[in-house]
């Protein structure tokens, strides 16, 4: 297999978009535009590594998106072990070993030969962040490569160190395409930066589309705003949002991506509805075999010999059972013919001892018109352990309905068990999400 900068190599002289500080306009909010060429970056990564003296395992952090790509590439095939950290710095399985990007170490090893193990960290979103090892063939194994992909504008609206910004960051990388960095944490930026670059393919959370879409920037942009290409990714996707997305990009394609940085990129979805079809279960999908165990939590198998490697670098971190699937800690739910999402086997909120998943209770709340952004989380109970409590954003048709809260907490009682509903529904301006575009629950739990 060529190594990244080889096949990078390959797609040359198209521009990599890349944000700084600097003021172009006069605002001191607004953000400049520099560009740099594909062939600077890899003649930038190649002058590293002929200095030789690259380290056998490096810390890359990201300060700017042109150093990120420059050294990604400088170290692919060079070191052996690649951290990827993130912005609150990881505690290295061993710190001895490692060095910062900005600082090289002489080392007696043949640099030329590595196979480079790159360690990305989980979000952390249901519980404390960890490294999770991939090779540089588990990480491309999904990324569909072709001349017709060049004229892509991405936008990177995930942290580049990321699973999915790393997907984003590849996609585009090895097609020649245009990336446009959209890592900044305001929203409204994003939208400034997406419409001003012309974007025409963003993948992001469900979360940060709600917020796109609630912030009518792509609805009111005269002219017209054009998209061609949607994915949503890193949390479950509700049919609302889905059909809300095809009515405002009625050309664009549109699919949800199921991936995690334990299993990699497992499936798409594109038949424009939620979950994905059972018979995948039978058959297997994307070369993937899917199966489900009795509690109900998704296993994935993407190939038999690449997670038994996969299980040595990663020791114990990822559970591989003997046949080589992968425990993806979702928890679904079979109805009729169609596998849904419920939530993260670890992130259950315990009523009594009855688990609640509070994506699985979004997903209802986001099903009536009156929502357009809901969170639940946990809040203490000393007599049952743990309540459910939501905070919800109501949508314009809120002017309609005068006891919002009654509504909706009826509109729950119809689809929820009675441990599953909401004790108190708390309606609000906004929702906050993390860096990666999701809500965050792991400070929500509040006490009774």
């Amino acid at each position: 297999m060529l190594s990244l900068l080889e096949q990078v190599s390959n797609f040359t002289g198209v521009a990599l978009v890349h944000n700084t500080k600097a003021d172009s306009s006069g605002n001191d909010d607004a953000q400049a535009i520099q560009c740099t060429t594909y062939e600077t970056l890899i003649v930038e990564a190649k002058a590293l590594r002929a200095k030789g003296n690259l380290p056998c395992q490096a810390v890359l952090s990201f300060e700017n998106l042109t150093t990120f790509v420059t050294y990604l590439l400088a170290y692919e095939s060079v070191v052996a072990n690649l951290y990827l950290q993130p912005e609150v710095p990881l505690a290295l399985p061993n710190k001895s070993n490692a060095n910062k990007s900005s600082a090289s170490t002489p080392d007696s090893a043949d640099k030329n030969t590595a196979a480079t193990v790159w360690h990305l960290p989980t979000s952390g979103t249901t519980g404390t962040p960890k490294w999770i090892a991939h090779t540089s063939a588990s990480l491309c194994r999904a990324i569909k490569q072709g001349q017709q992909h060049q004229q892509t504008r991405w936008a990177l609206c995930y942290q580049p160190f990321r699973y999915a910004g790393l997907q984003v960051l590849l996609q585009s990388l090895l097609n020649g395409a245009t990336l446009v960095d959209c890592t900044t944490a305001d929203t409204t930026k994003k939208v400034d930066i997406i419409r001003r670059e012309k974007v025409n393919a963003i993948s992001a959370t469900p979360t940060l589309w709600r917020q796109f879409l609630l912030s009518s920037a792509f609805s009111d942009s005269s002219p017209p705003f054009t998209i061609e290409k949607i994915t949503l990714g890193g949390e479950i996707t509700d049919a609302p949002l889905l059909a809300l997305l095809a009515s405002q990009f009625p050309n664009a394609k549109i699919m949800h991506v199921y991936a995690s940085t334990e299993a990699g990129v497992g499936f798409a979805v594109t038949d424009s509805q939620p979950g994905f079809p059972k018979q995948w279960l039978t058959t297997g999908v994307n070369e993937n075999s899917l199966k489900v165990d009795s509690e109900d939590v998704l296993w994935i198998k993407a190939n038999a010999a690449q997670n038994t490697e996969l299980k040595k670098i990663n020791n114990t971190i990822v559970e591989v059972d003997s046949e080589g699937y992968v425990n993806t800690n979702d928890v679904v739910m079979i109805k009729d013919n169609r596998v849904y999402f419920k939530g993260r086997a670890n992130g259950a909120i315990n009523v009594g001892g009855q688990k609640v998943h509070p994506e699985h209770v979004e997903q209802v709340l986001l099903q009536s018109p009156l929502v357009s952004q809901a969170r639940v989380y946990a809040k203490k109970s000393s007599i049952m352990g743990q309540l459910v409590v939501a905070d919800v954003v109501l949508s314009a048709s809120k002017d309609i309905e005068t006891k919002p809260t009654i509504a909706l907490l009826l509109h729950c009682k119809k689809h929820l068990a009675r441990f599953e509903m909401p004790t108190k529904i708390n309606v609000t301006d906004s929702i906050a999400i993390n860096a990666s575009g999701k809500i965050g629950r792991t400070q929500q739990a509040s006490a009774e």
